[in-house]
């Protein structure tokens, strides 16, 4: 039933399609359907979105538009080639530095844009839309990249708030914070999986649509419905921690291009007498040199590949667990075919020294 009448919604917008095809005078360049339900996700109280695209902006009309086809509601969004062509090379285009972090947070209506046109159906073709559409298909991975980032981005914009409410006791803030802080750690997830959609509204159909062997969805629900609040603040640092994860495991293997099943998601059973923790206080962005650990107002600092996988893997592991772990991932992960155990045990020491690695859990709550 719920398949035909989303059937139903993309062939009313089909229909308003060819009416509109028909009585233009020649400005219309050409037409898609977009939105969540091209994508997959949408439900039957989903509206159909028609995008009609313009050479000349003075033919354009209203930017926004309503239908009724046949009892359904169609959405008519018009736009130029001029600001199509700018999303896209934006966003296909774009390379996080530590100079630019602020621009993440300026792409977000490019990166919806952008992600809507790549899972679209084409009604009324044109050379340029063809055009847009190839440049897409041949940049997913840096589309992927870019959208791992914006999630990590915005885990930062939404920590601080989550610290401070956590600090004060006020858990019910902290749930509502948190349920953003969760959601876009799955977000993060699946984009690196490769499933691109900007809203996080459709993040659990995601997770379920992409499945990640191992990843905790128990644990995912628990934090992104609030249900943790009674544990306190112990709860609250593990909220924190499995973001951390998510986006760690997120970037790492996105950059690699290997699947995050690879990652070893259940960590060990209990936390090793001698086991090492890393230091939750940092966010995870993806650059071109590595990632970057930022602490927001108070340190940065950049760790290649090899050394980041070590870092990300200290969840309480041993350093032989961290060694078994790391040769694990080497099966999936090329970068770390090198990676002896002498090695590893010399990039915990460093990451010790650095106080990236500690021998207890960090305290996040503590720092504020």
């Amino acid at each position: 039933m719920a398949r035909s009448v989303i059937e139903e919604k993309l062939q009313a917008a089909r229909v308003l399609a060819e009416a509109l095809a028909a009585d233009d005078n020649g400005s219309i360049d050409s037409m898609y359907i977009a939105g969540s339900l091209t994508a997959g996700l949408g439900n039957p109280t989903s509206d159909a979105d028609l995008f009609v695209l313009y050479a000349d902006e003075s033919a354009m009309g209203d930017d926004v538009t309503q239908y009724n086809v046949n009892g359904h509601r169609v959405d008519v969004e018009r736009y130029t080639l001029a600001f199509v062509e700018d999303a896209v090379e934006t966003v296909t285009s774009f390379e996080l530095r530590r100079d630019n972090l602020t621009d993440l947070h300026k792409l977000p209506g490019k990166l919806d844009f952008v992600c809507r046109l790549y899972t679209s159906e084409t009604v009324a073709p044109s050379p340029a839309l063809d055009g847009f559409k190839q440049r897409i298909d041949a940049s997913v991975a840096t589309i992927r990249q870019v959208a791992v980032n914006y999630s990590a981005i915005a885990v930062n914009g939404h920590l601080e708030d989550f610290l401070g409410a956590s600090v004060d006791g006020d858990f019910e803030t902290a749930a509502l914070v948190g349920q953003e802080l969760t959601a876009y750690a799955g977000k993060a997830v699946a984009a690196a999986s490769g499933d691109l959609y900007y809203s996080k509204k459709w993040v659990y159909k995601q997770l379920d649509r992409t499945p990640v062997a191992g990843f905790p969805k128990d644990t995912f629900v628990e934090f992104q419905r609030g249900n943790w609040t009674d544990r306190g603040d112990r709860a609250a640092e593990e909220l924190v921690f499995f973001v951390q994860t998510c986006v760690a495991a997120a970037q790492l293997l996105s950059r690699q291009g290997v699947s995050l099943d690879a990652w070893p998601w259940a960590g060990p059973a209990e936390p090793a007498a001698d086991g090492l923790w890393r230091n939750p206080s940092y966010n995870v962005l993806g650059q071109r040199e590595g990632i970057l650990l930022h602490w927001e107002l108070r340190r940065q600092l950049m760790l290649r590949d090899p050394a980041a996988f070590v870092w990300a893997l200290c969840d309480g592991r041993s350093a032989q667990g961290v060694v078994d772990a790391v040769q694990g991932l080497a099966e999936h992960v090329p970068a770390l075919k090198t990676m002896t155990p002498e090695r590893v045990e010399r990039l915990l020491e460093s990451l010790r020294s650095r106080d990236l690695v500690g021998d207890a859990p960090y305290s996040v709550l503590g720092t504020i």
